[in-house]
């Protein structure tokens, strides 16, 4: 996109000399010959930058950027002052005190207009890349979040120091915490007691941080207990470690679920390793990205699609936006966004309940990298 430069004289064959100096691709020129003119634009368009006359009639160029100055959208707006008046000190301050970024004296040097002009426009294309992936980065927490929120299974999620920051809808009935009471608590005092409610095991001394400090899953062997509103709670947590793009360790997840008692728990960890596939498959929830929705259980992963257990009739070729919560960090990512399409759908015996095949539309090289890694892994 060109980026619009201001450029306010009341004179127009100053404007004509400054158009013929500014004049390129990727710049687009507006001119203007009075303040109430330049006013009027500025609040109109996105302007990387302003050339602003100081001497004009009815409104001076030191009147017209004080008004810029106290108006939200061109307060940030950089102001050059383009002026033939005395290069005396008053003057300048004057012009910074209203606003004014650098001067420029008539005669104006061509170069040296250039070079200035150069560095606020790249200026420009940085605030705008900055914004960019500031939205762009939003838009990956939000998304995140709703998938989390929307995982039927209790999601914790804990710093390096082992602060809570982060608990989802199901994590707090099954605790029967509100998210505010739970959110900056000590992870290990919260969830790491024995059967008698004391802690078990400090956070620097437990074996989650420390298996996954080493890039290490977790899974507790012997029931862990909380406390709720009727005493203490049995349960079995699953960790996974969080890292920053440099694969330092920043945090965990854990999920959460209730455990009658320890052979539960012993039970729990066989028919994992009897059916490892299976048992993923049957934790692993495919989720409608736009609205947080479950969309349905995963039954079979392929790099060309995936079949769901749904109750949803999906009708065939309807392009959807779908992501899944990862069951371990995966190529340096927990959770997957992907489009993809129902090319089959069929009814199970019990009504209401459905089978549907998906193939994926334009799968991204770090979703297929990941569904590999997924396939090898488990």
């Amino acid at each position: 996109m060109k980026q619009n430069i201001l450029v306010v004289d009341d004179h127009r064959e100053n404007l004509i000399a400054l158009e013929a100096i500014l004049d390129g691709d990727g710049r687009n020129l507006i001119m203007a010959q009075s303040g109430n003119e330049a006013l009027s634009l500025a609040l109109k368009h996105d302007f990387a930058l302003v050339l602003l006359d100081v001497q004009m009639p009815e409104m001076d160029g030191f009147e017209v950027a004080e008004l810029m100055r106290k108006n939200k959208k061109t307060r940030n707006l950089p102001i050059i002052f383009v002026t033939a008046i005395s290069k005396e000190q008053k003057y300048v301050f004057k012009g910074y005190e209203c606003g004014a970024v650098d001067y420029l004296f008539k005669p104006i040097d061509q170069k040296i207009l250039e070079a200035k002009v150069n560095v606020f426009l790249e200026l420009d294309r940085q605030r705008k890349k900055l914004q960019q992936a500031v939205v762009q980065m939003k838009r990956l927490k939000d998304e995140n979040e709703r998938l989390l929120h929307a995982l039927g299974e209790a999601l914790v999620g804990a710093d390096a120091r082992g602060r809570i920051t982060f608990c989802n809808e199901a994590a707090c009935a099954l605790l029967s915490r509100q998210r505010d009471d739970l959110v900056g608590e000590d992870l290990a005092a919260t969830l790491f007691n024995d059967d008698t409610g004391k802690p078990r095991w400090e956070w620097k001394d437990s074996p989650v941080r420390l298996a996954c400090e080493k890039g290490e899953s977790w899974k507790n062997e012997h029931s862990l207990y909380a406390h709720d509103r009727d005493g203490l709670v049995a349960l079995t947590l699953r960790g996974n470690a969080i890292n920053d793009d440099y694969g330092n360790f920043t945090g965990l997840v854990l999920v959460i679920r209730k455990s009658d008692d320890e052979n539960e728990v012993r039970d729990t960890r066989k028919d994992h390793r009897r059916n490892p596939r299976k048992k993923l498959f049957r934790e692993m929830v495919v989720f409608d990205r736009s609205t947080g929705g479950n969309v349905g259980r995963l039954m079979n992963l392929s790099v060309d699609g995936f079949k769901l257990f749904t109750r949803r009739d999906l009708p065939a070729g309807e392009n959807l936006q779908l992501g899944m919560v990862l069951p371990d960090q995966i190529a340096g990512v927990n959770t997957v966004s992907f489009d993809a399409r129902p090319v089959w759908a069929e009814n199970l015996d019990a009504p209401g309940e459905y089978q549907v095949g998906f193939q994926f539309v334009d799968l991204s090289p770090q979703t297929r990298e990941v569904i590999v890694n997924l396939m090898d892994k488990y």
